[in-house]
């Protein structure tokens, strides 16, 4: 039913009235438009919508609660992402909860939420955090992904019919000039990677046991490029020979943060493995043979054992050892020396540039996407990526190259 509002709050108005019937109950719904047109679309917008609910109201409706419906989804993502995934998307809830009550809209609907919305959250986390950029990857930019998967969910449930957040969010809610250029690694030329290598290898031997662990497992990474989480929780029974050559068969990482294994290798299901890029030297191969009967040496003196089978197991941390979650060397531990043995061997980074383990990885991702003889695909999958991300984020002009460019160049 239709009928013009002729006095009181909403005088002017048109009322629309519908009484659709739901699990065998009698509904009274109630809404309002600006003028009989508006009015006579909604009332057939509202039977349509309501002519589907005859069984029973669905769990979710676009008049249901942005926060109430975002909460029970993270909760339910809860159960299918790591610990570390987790967080991510907690602290995109937490964000949420604190723009809306900033906003005083704490209550608003999902029918209610726009492109401007985000728009205006987007702006408003940036103003809001000062160390924040916009980026990709970054806070911001996984915030809204977050938000953008939850819409496309409901998109298909039918519960909207568009996504408030578009593709390519962050080139349209922010000007060029709002862009940081990131975080760059620095990138090591050959020689400097062997003068490290050297200087690496220099200290280890002329250390004890208990504090060449970082030094063996920076050398170590020298030839890999993991991801520190990979390269802390290297065992010895993962070292094989496959192909003709030896490398690691790896299936784990670790959790900073948690202090135990991911259980799983980013972003793989539990028990996928990978293969290591092949390490050609022997001497190094040797090396970690050695270590292990060193390591089983030492830790008996103290009526220790390996129990975890970690390569680089801390061992300054005896009650660590003795316990049953064993920690290996920390990343930060591992970063550090990376930095002093650069600078022993006379290795200064590059203006701008962070120097970190993540600097070899690229170096040795740059060496296998710049070298034509390896196909890209044998390269990811040594590396643990995709593609996409292994020639977007870690493949670079080597420095040898780029100087003999330079050198060619005439005009």
């Amino acid at each position: 039913m239709i009928k013009k509002i002729l006095k009181g709050k909403y005088e002017g108005l048109w009322s629309v009235r519908i009484q659709p019937t739901v699990n065998g109950k009698r509904m009274s719904i109630t809404k309002r438009a600006k003028t009989k047109l508006e009015a006579q679309k909604l009332e057939i917008e509202l039977k349509v919508k309501y002519a589907s609910y005859k069984n029973g109201l669905p769990s979710i409706t676009d008049e249901s609660k942005f926060l109430v419906e975002y909460t029970k989804y993270v909760e339910k993502k809860a159960q299918s992402i790591t610990a570390t995934t987790n967080r991510s998307w907690r602290y995109s809830l937490t964000l949420l909860n604190e723009y809306l009550k900033k906003e005083n809209k704490s209550d608003i609907q999902l029918k209610d939420i726009d492109q401007h919305f985000f728009n205006d959250f987007a702006h408003w986390y940036i103003k809001n955090h000062p160390k924040a950029s916009v980026k990709k990857s970054t806070v911001i930019d996984v915030t809204l992904a977050h938000f953008r998967a939850f819409f496309t969910f409901l998109l298909d449930k039918a519960v909207l019919t568009v996504n408030p957040i578009p593709r390519g969010y962050l080139k349209l809610f922010f000007k060029q000039s709002d862009f940081s250029t990131g975080r760059r690694w620095h990138l090591f030329s050959k020689d400097e990677v062997d003068v490290l290598r050297k200087e690496l290898l220099k200290e280890y031997k002329a250390s004890t046991v208990a504090n060449s662990v970082s030094k063996l497992a920076v050398l170590v990474d020298t030839y890999l490029g993991l991801r520190p989480e990979e390269l802390q929780v290297l065992k010895f029974d993962q070292l094989v020979k496959y192909e003709g050559s030896y490398t690691f068969k790896i299936d784990n990482s670790w959790s900073e943060k948690d202090k135990k294994p991911n259980g799983s290798l980013k972003d793989r299901p539990k028990g996928a493995y990978r293969y290591c890029l092949p390490i050609k030297n022997n001497e190094i191969i040797d090396l970690i043979k050695e270590f292990q009967i060193k390591q089983k040496k030492y830790l008996n003196e103290y009526g220790l054992e390996n129990t975890s089978g970690y390569i680089f197991l801390n061992l300054h941390n005896y009650r660590s050892i003795s316990s049953n979650n064993q920690l290996p060397v920390t990343q930060g531990s591992l970063n550090d020396k990376l930095k002093d043995v650069c600078s022993k061997a006379g290795i200064e980074k590059q203006e701008n540039s962070v120097l970190a383990l993540y600097s070899l990885r690229v170096y040795l991702s740059s060496l296998l996407g710049n070298d034509n003889r390896i196909s890209n695909m044998y390269a990811c999958q040594r590396m643990g990526n995709t593609i996409q991300v292994f020639l977007s984020t870690y493949v670079k002009e080597n420095r040898e190259s780029y100087k003999q460019n330079s050198q060619l160049w005439s005009c």
